[in-house]
């Protein structure tokens, strides 16, 4: 998306005139370092996790705790708080915007793949959707040798980390609601006033049925199956509720809390005692004066700068693949070939249908006054840009003879897990037309059905391309590489059109023959014609995990069950890294579970 808009959202980024310049070349290392003091911990990201983790750590007035972020407030970007103007963050001086490795299975498209760069990290540039996944799901993660990762060891976390505002109306369907399943927590959870909801939402609900997936009030009690209205992450304002917004704010005037922005990790500080290896603290870079500075860590280094940066910093700190670092000249400490394998993330991929502008964002996006008008209202906390594009999903679970007979077997195993998304979008979404399927035309409004992969058995990687920081890193997706993703997303695609006709039977929204089908159109029916379709336009969801996986050593982990990196001492990670399989849901939720439950963990070991 970010570098693809069309016309329609660049104007919308013109007008709000949302982006601070910064230059974010990193500066040349200083010879001599600076002493910037000693901390009972340091965190290194301060995002998602690393700005929740460090709120817990330092509640109790006891422990002094350094975050060092390489970003700033995301505060910079005024829309960042705005749920309809979500996309327009994305390739702001708050996202990294990564580009991938050319991906032979899509067909050597590189893929830009945002993050959050600022403090609240990705929950700051997201889509605002919070959910949680299946129980079956995290009874794996214990199943594979983590004890204290059951559904019913994390449940209470997610509780914790959350609280809920009932919405204005009590009456749209698939807006239910079990306020038992939310406690008092930092991060808000709500809907927004459906007033200004487009009608196209509950048709779509509906046209679930087509797939025999049902309307349902509740996603977030561990069975993740069923259509529904999306809750976000958003305050009763209709504000974003980041870490930032959240943790942070509610922490930030504590003395024993210091948050560095714009002061980026060089690399781990690590002493060798003959086979003893301990992280010590961090070098990092304050951007304002260009020096370097040492930090110490009396207790603990927590590395939270999410799946694709942390196994990046470990490796130009000298903990990684032998291979890998010998061929760019970094020192080995630490020999672990796990690190920056087992790249798992979810995806999505569209049919696109001409529909009736009153479901359309697209002619508000396309006009200026509109835009100005909707602005004007939202200052009220009112109008269409208090909602996202896309305010409705559902997830389905493929029964098992289903999985046998589409040659999916192989995940029989997780039969009792979502294993696909559907998306309805509001927009042409994702905006990726290519020459052989048909353009978004300007004056043409349209509505999305759009599918995803949450179950991948792909697996990508992540790694260095030199020993320099500055070097962004090398990320390497492989979707759709195991037969398996190809068949289930083969699959999904054909749903997609059942949906889509169910959609336009229901609401007579959709424009024109085939239900309104625009894209990829009805030259696009066989196996392999479908299949390369997904390849041209398949988009990352951004839900990277697994790269530092918490498995057994032997069975391609890096840390263990209390999130401690194996063979380095006083060294933990706590982001999507750690997650040994991917959630079947949007990892936002999973992400402050994984932080409440590693802030007690820590605190646990050092006993406070």
């Amino acid at each position: 998306m970010a570098g693809n808009n069309s016309f329609r959202y660049a104007c919308l980024t013109l007008y709000l005139a949302l982006f601070a310049s910064f230059a974010y070349g990193f500066p040349t290392k200083q010879t001599k370092r600076q002493d910037a003091g000693s901390y009972d911990f340091i965190i290194v990201g301060g995002g998602t996790a690393g700005l929740a983790l460090a709120a817990r750590l330092t509640e109790s007035g006891t422990q002094s705790v350094l975050v060092l972020e390489a970003g700033g407030s995301p505060e910079a970007v005024a829309s960042y708080k705005t749920p309809g103007a979500n996309l327009q963050v994305l390739g702001s001086p708050l996202d990294w915007a990564f580009t991938t490795l050319p991906q032979p299975s899509l067909n050597n498209r590189q893929i830009t793949y945002n993050r959050g760069r600022c403090l609240g990290g990705s929950s700051a540039i997201n889509g605002f959707t919070y959910g949680r996944g299946s129980a079956s799901l995290y009874d794996l993660w214990a199943a594979l040798g983590n004890n204290g990762w059951s559904w019913n060891d994390i449940f209470q976390y997610f509780v914790k980390s959350t609280s809920f505002h009932a919405p204005v109306a009590d009456n749209v369907t698939g807006q239910g609601f079990d306020a038992s399943l939310y406690g008092g927590g930092p991060v808000q959870i709500g809907y927004p006033d459906y007033t200004y909801a487009f009608p196209g939402n509950d048709a779509f609900v509906e046209a679930m049925s087509a797939v025999n997936v049902s309307v349902v009030d509740e996603l977030n009690a561990g069975v993740n199956v069923g259509a529904k209205l999306e809750m976000f992450t958003m305050d009763a304002s209709y504000r974003r509720s980041s870490s930032y917004d959240s943790y942070y704010m509610q922490s930030k005037g504590r003395s024993n809390l210091k948050v560095l922005p714009f002061s980026p990790m060089q690399q781990l500080i690590l002493e060798q005692e003959g086979s003893t290896v301990t992280a010590t603290g961090v070098v990092f870079t304050d951007y304002a004066s260009g020096q370097t500075f040492n930090a110490t860590a009396n207790k603990e280094v927590i590395m939270s700068a999410g799946a694709i940066q942390t196994p990046q910093l470990l490796m130009l700190s000298g903990i990684g693949p032998a291979e890998t670092l010998a061929k760019v000249g970094v020192q080995l400490y630490v020999g672990n070939d796990n690190i920056g394998k087992n790249l798992q993330d979810h995806t999505y991929f569209s049919v696109y249908a001409e529909a009736d502008s009153s479901v359309s964002y697209d002619p508000l996006y396309s006009d200026i006054s509109k835009m100005q008008a909707a602005a004007a209202e939202y200052q009220e906390s009112d109008g269409p840009f208090i909602a996202p594009i896309g305010l409705s999903y559902a997830f389905e679970s493929i029964p098992s003879e289903t999985l046998t007979a589409i040659g999916a077997g192989a995940l029989m195993n997780r039969s009792e897990q979502a294993h696909i998304e559907y998306y309805y979008n509001t927009i042409y979404y994702p905006n990726y037309p290519t020459p052989q399927y048909s353009p978004m035309q300007y004056n043409t409004t349209y509505v999305s059905i759009t599918g995803g992969l949450i179950a991948p058995l792909s697996k990508g990687s992540v790694s260095i391309q030199s020993n320099a920081i500055s070097d962004p890193p090398q990320i390497d997706l492989q979707y759709y590489s195991d037969p398996v993703d190809q068949a289930v997303a083969i699959y999904t695609f054909k749903n997609l059109r059942k949906i889509l006709e169910k959609y336009s039977a229901i609401s007579n929204f959709t424009i024109g023959p085939n239900n309104g089908e625009v894209a990829p159109g009805p030259s696009v029916m066989s196996d392999d014609e479908i299949l390369n379709y997904i390849r041209e336009t398949a988009v990352t969801v951004w839900h990277a995990s697994g790269t530092c996986a918490m498995l057994p050593r032997e069975q391609g982990g890096v840390v263990d069950d209390q999130l401690r990196v194996y063979g380095v001492e006083k060294l933990r990670i706590v982001d999507t890294s750690v997650f040994p399989v991917v959630p079947d849901q949007h990892t936002q939720g999973p992400t402050y579970m994984l932080a409440e439950k590693a802030a007690d963990l820590i605190k646990q070991t050092h006993g406070f």
